[in-house]
């Protein structure tokens, strides 16, 4: 499902205020999914990380391959997802 900026946008903002930088990105995620409830999907989050901490397309891409989403091979650890958005989250 596809959701308008607009109902997306307030949830950015509200991560990006709520200083989970300094807990990192796993704490971000979660804090995302939080926000975002019943929207939060790896499309939105992506959407969320871009706006709220200016990460680049193809990292949001790989965070959201986080293993909480879903399993897989390919899934992203806490460890991984870490390593992804550091370059963002330590600003």
């Amino acid at each position: 499902m596809m959701y308008a900026p607009s109902l997306l946008d307030p949830a950015a903002e509200e991560l990006r205020l709520a200083d989970v930088c300094s807990r990192g990105a796993t704490e971000a995620a979660r804090e995302a999914r939080t926000l975002l409830g019943e929207r939060f999907s790896s499309v939105t989050f992506m959407y969320v990380l871009m706006r709220a901490f200016e990460v680049e397309y193809t990292a949001a891409c790989d965070a959201s391959r986080w293993h909480e989403f879903h399993g897989g091979p390919r899934a992203l650890s806490d460890a991984d997802l870490e390593k992804v958005l550091a370059p963002w989250l330590e600003r």
